[in-house]
């Protein structure tokens, strides 16, 4: 299993959160947590995908977001039928999670196509027309991290129902950098460097989600 981490910056109030992943070849577990100024509730939304190899036919998703009482879950057999809160969705039989983007990216990094077009729905939100997507390798471009440094990295674009959305910016088929239509996300190096700074209740749901293992929270996360 991989654990990538990933500083999560506000364009209003800085650095106050995180996006993790634990990342395994069949199987990828998401929790993003921040906190936007102190008198604000903590954000925090955890997220399972299992798939093949190959997001684009997952067979289970759930999706949990305590601060909103939002939960969702979702299956989908190998002849694509799909089932979201125990009702039948054909309407997302060859659609894609907006959390399984990551994986796309990852793929269409570590491949030799330019665009790669999908359909994607929003998990949060799953009775919802789902949306065209297309990504696209959009060339170099010299990049800020948060640090300050600035590297010369590949923009991927995702395209959403015709409008351009978020935006990833690689190394070496990593992904160090992206933007979520206004706030950001940047890759550091470990745990210690991404709760530097952060507070106390956000740090302890990154250091909690960070020590679980592979096969723990199978069943969708605990809040």
């Amino acid at each position: 299993m991989k654990t990538e981490y990933h500083a999560f910056v506000d364009g209003d109030v800085g650095r106050c959160g995180a996006i993790l992943r634990h990342v395994e070849p069949r199987r990828m577990r998401t929790r993003t947590v921040f906190r936007m100024g102190e008198d604000a509730p903590v954000y925090l939304v955890d997220h399972l995908v299992d798939h093949d190899g190959d997001v684009r036919r997952w067979s289970r998703f759930t999706y949990e977001s305590p601060g909103s009482e939002s939960q969702h879950s979702g299956t989908r057999d190998t002849d694509g039928t799909v089932h979201v809160d125990g009702t039948l969705a054909p309407e997302l039989a060859d659609a894609v999670g907006g959390y399984g983007e990551h994986l796309v990216v990852a793929q269409m990094l570590g491949g030799d196509e330019d665009t790669v077009a999908y359909v994607q729905f929003d998990e949060s939100e799953p009775g919802e027309d789902p949306q065209t997507a297309e990504l696209h390798k959009r060339g170099f471009e010299a990049t800020e991290l948060l640090d300050g440094s600035t590297v010369n990295a590949e923009r991927v674009q995702l395209v959403l129902a015709g409008r351009f959305s978020n935006a990833h910016w690689s190394v070496d088929g990593v992904v160090v950098k992206s933007d979520w239509c206004g706030a950001q996300s940047f890759v550091v190096d470990d745990l210690d460097a991404l709760c530097a700074g952060l507070d106390s209740e956000v740090v302890g749901r990154i250091t909690e989600f960070a020590a679980q293992r592979v096969g723990e929270a199978g069943g969708g996360f605990t809040s």
